[in-house]
């Protein structure tokens, strides 16, 4: 069952399109993250689906029932913004259950509820403290917990880790996906970050210029990117992809592989080897650690391999590369997948 279908759905602001018509279903408990770069669609998708904004075209639907023109109080949703939007006066429980209050809850009710998010979010021997007094994972928990203790089944987040640092980050990123399965919530996820989105999404939608580039699950995307787009902003580092004459690499003798009329081709660093026959030229070497990332230049495209961090090269060093024939992913000259 879908928890929710946008159908044709688009948003228009004069002559700008901020989302072209679209399509996309989202299961019911599912985790979906909107996934592309600033100004790409993904936050306006998010507040078409809140009802803060209006759809210029297509129907919306919420568990088969039609909210395109529904105040977002009747879409039976939850919210987590990317600003905590912390009332500063308030302690911890009442910043909680602020919007039960509004919503004439018994103090029974407003009660029973704060407990049960307070224990499920460790926020207990928080509950009295002002939120100048917490750090930012506890504001973040604090702001989780409002949302939550609306008991609706979809909850909508705006990029809500993004003002945490990278260690804080991954250990929320941890949190939220438990507690998303514990709860059968349906998530619908905002961020620029492809970690946050490869690593807690079921689904994944790629958004590109107001536009849906692909849909799918993080390995289906990163397995078969379906555009040129897809393949440079999914995987760190990104696919390497490069000119193609005929079947030679711009540039060079070097033949590769290609099964239809190809523009370019793609190929993932960690699929290139340095104990072929290609030649290259190596441009950069970057050590990561457990990694290092080879540059190289075959006539006059760049390439990189992935290779043990053990190892070093030199710049104007010639290697040898190789890839398996079905490591080369082929495009066209609209970018999209052959």
């Amino acid at each position: 069952m879908s928890a929710i279908k946008l159908e044709g759905v688009g948003k228009q602001w004069g002559a700008v399109v901020a989302l072209s018509p679209s399509d996309l279903t989202i299961a019911a408990g599912s985790f979906t993250v909107l996934l592309g770069p600033s100004g790409c669609g993904k936050t306006t998708t998010l507040r078409l689906i809140a009802g803060l904004d209006t759809a210029s075209v297509g129907r919306i639907s919420i568990n088969e029932i039609d909210v395109t023109n529904a105040p977002p109080s009747k879409r039976g949703l939850s919210m987590v913004f990317q600003s905590y939007a912390l009332f500063p006066h308030l302690s911890v429980a009442d910043n909680i259950v602020f919007g039960l209050q509004v919503r004439k809850a018994t103090q029974q009710e407003q009660s029973d509820r704060l407990s049960r998010v307070l224990s499920l979010l460790g926020l207990e021997k928080l509950r009295d403290r002002k939120p100048s007094q917490l750090s930012g994972g506890q504001q973040q928990r604090v702001a989780l917990a409002r949302a939550l203790v609306a008991e609706s089944k979809i909850c909508l987040m705006d990029e809500p880790l993004s003002n945490l640092d990278a260690q804080l980050r991954q250990e929320m990123r941890q949190e939220l996906r438990a507690l998303q399965k514990k709860l059968g919530l349906t998530v619908v996820y905002v961020t620029h970050d492809q970690t946050e989105a490869m690593s807690m999404a079921d689904q994944v939608v790629l958004l590109n210029h107001g536009r849906i580039e692909q849909v799918g699950s993080p390995r289906d995307i990163y397995a078969r990117p379906a555009s040129l787009f897809a393949a440079r902003f999914i995987g760190t580092p990104p696919m390497s992809v490069m000119a193609v004459d005929g079947a030679l690499i711009s540039g060079s003798l070097v033949a590769v592989r290609v099964d239809a009329p190809t523009s370019k081709i793609a190929i993932r660093p960690e699929h290139v080897t340095l104990d072929g026959n290609i030649p290259a030229t190596v441009t950069d070497c970057e050590y990561l650690g457990a990694d290092s990332l080879v540059r190289c230049q075959i006539g006059s495209e760049q390439i990189t391999a992935r290779i043990a961090g053990q190892s070093e090269y030199a710049r104007g060093q010639t290697v040898n590369l190789a890839w398996p024939p079905e490591a080369v992913h082929c495009f066209n000259q609209q970018g999209l997948r052959v």
